[in-house]
């Protein structure tokens, strides 16, 4: 719930934090959707996916009037830090990096990570085996980090958005892929230009490589307290009620 007037103020008061006064009106949210199932488009051009009804059920149980917009993936943390935005939620990962300019709500899901390549081609997922191959991801993401760190010798395409990369591979510019794993099933190898492609490698997880973060959650400017603290009582009463629970099947099955 939206915290009490004279609670918020002594909460302001006692931690030198400032609410934007927007915050008494309309929370404005940014996601990148380029990315189905998580965010994306749809065809009346209104956003969609599993992010935004989570964002949406989190705002209700909280009782906060927000507006989700698309962005530009690469000015949603600039923005953010300067106050364009309140809030973002674009699967974005918590990771040490990212924690010392902006601040997250409680974690929301803890995903896994894949590579995706042209079926049989038989590549060998080391540093050694994708020396020269092309490697395409979007731009300052995890994945971004982990391929620049772990495979100096592959070629990386970096793209600002998250559905150019599979663009890439359907074309042939490419030889692998990397991103959550739920999120290349849903949207790619389930449709007709994926199905000549496939998983490869391992399963990869924050426990493999610290480039993966600690989860997934919602991004706060770090200067707003309070709307942190308000994000995740409405994140706790969505999980507490089952729509998490609901969310995950819905859109993801098993």
């Amino acid at each position: 719930m939206r915290l009490p007037a004279i609670s918020l103020l002594a909460t302001l008061i006692a931690t030198g934090t400032m609410l934007n006064p927007a915050h008494a009106d309309q929370i404005k949210i940014a996601t990148d959707a380029t990315f189905p199932p998580f965010e994306s488009v749809d065809a009346s051009g209104k956003v969609v996916g599993y992010d935004i009804e989570l964002m949406e059920a989190i705002c209700e149980a909280a009782k906060l009037d927000c507006n989700i917009s698309n962005a530009a993936w690469d000015g949603m943390i600039p923005g953010l830090i300067d106050g364009k935005y309140d809030a973002l939620i674009s699967q974005l990962t918590v990771t040490d990096k990212r924690r010392q300019v902006i601040a997250f709500s409680d974690i929301y899901s803890h995903p896994t990570f894949r590579f995706v390549a042209k079926k049989g081609a038989g590549l060998d997922i080391t540093p050694e085996g994708l020396a020269g191959k092309i490697i395409a991801v979007q731009t300052g993401t995890p994945m971004d980090a982990y391929v620049t760190a772990h495979f100096p010798q592959a070629t990386i395409k970096r793209y600002d958005s998250g559905s150019a990369p599979y663009l890439e591979l359907s074309a042939g510019r490419a030889d692998l892929h990397i991103s959550y794993q739920a999120q290349i099933i849903h949207s790619f190898l389930k449709s007709d230009s994926g199905k000549d492609f496939e998983l490869v490698g391992p399963q990869l997880t924050g426990k493999d490589a610290k480039e993966f973060g600690e989860g997934v959650a919602i991004a706060i400017n770090k200067k707003n307290v309070a709307l942190v603290e308000e994000i995740n009582k409405g994140l706790a009463a969505v999980r507490e009620s089952g729509k998490l629970d609901a969310l995950n099947a819905k859109y993801f099955g098993e």
